[in-house]
């Protein structure tokens, strides 16, 4: 099926996930609506790169909704059907050994995430654990699914180690009611993950949001950074074949709770 790669561009002003009621949500050009529900996180573009800030504090910005905490940054925007996206991620990965989310060690993610709402969801990560004792944190690719709000297909250590302090590329791509993630470190040669089912009827909507999220339960500031922000949209159903000139028109975003 013939696709077209576009950057991802600004779609107006949307509802995002859970977080305070007065939360405003900030127009971020060439990446989408950026989300701050704790209030204490910072966004910036240089260079067409953007740098998400998450502070060291004693909470947790999580994006965990088993754990009901939907806290973490994130910067999104409505896509329809069938589509790739995929980002570049650099940044330092040092959760340190104290964790802000009771009964986990100390974590750092940062990548992709696709919604259907807030229970449902599919995360894609550059990550670090902490395991303790003297090997320091584990550096590997975190490729996890919600379920109506809870974890299914947990992400492992095991699954996909990475090389630490070295760039790493991203994607996750929906193909009706399986989403596959896949990662590089040279931009050139990908490892794919086990595919993810969506089962909820919350995916029957043909419009979720996606884009870019930072997770940390690290007492340290975390800055991660992500560029080379681009999608490719499948063409319409009825049309095999036919390109899809442009980014995909801006739909109604999906209805989340708060």
């Amino acid at each position: 099926m013939k696709t077209t790669t576009v950057l991802l561009t600004m779609m107006g002003m949307l509802p995002l996930m859970a977080g305070a009621e007065d939360q405003k949500d900030e127009a971020i050009k060439g990446w989408g609506m950026a989300r701050n529900p704790a209030g204490d996180c910072g966004f910036s573009v240089k260079d067409g790169k953007l740098t998400i800030t998450v502070p060291g504090s004693d909470k947790a910005h999580d994006l965990s909704a088993e754990l009901e905490n939907l806290t973490a940054p994130r910067v999104l925007q409505p896509l329809i059907g069938d589509f790739r996206i995929q980002v570049k991620v650099e940044g330092e990965f040092q959760p340190g050994g104290e964790s802000t989310q009771e009964g986990r060690t100390g974590y750092t993610g940062a990548g992709l995430v696709i919604f259907a709402d807030s229970r449902n969801y599919v995360r894609i990560e550059r990550a670090s654990l902490e395991t303790g004792g003297t090997r320091g944190p584990r550096p590997y690719i975190n490729f996890e699914i919600r379920v109506d709000g809870q974890l299914k297909n947990i992400g492992s250590t095991g699954d996909t180690p990475t090389l630490a302090g070295k760039p790493t590329w991203l994607r996750i791509e929906r193909k009706g009611r399986e989403v596959f993630g896949s990662m590089s470190q040279d931009g050139v040669t990908w490892t794919p993950g086990n595919s993810k089912v969506l089962e909820s009827p919350s995916w029957t909507t043909n419009t979720v949001l996606a884009g870019v999220a930072a997770i940390s339960t690290s007492k340290k500031t975390f800055t991660p950074v992500y560029s080379e922000l681009t999608i490719t949209q499948a063409p319409p159903a009825g049309k095999p074949g036919e390109a899809v000139p442009g980014a995909p028109a801006a739909p109604a975003a999906p209805a989340v709770p708060k």
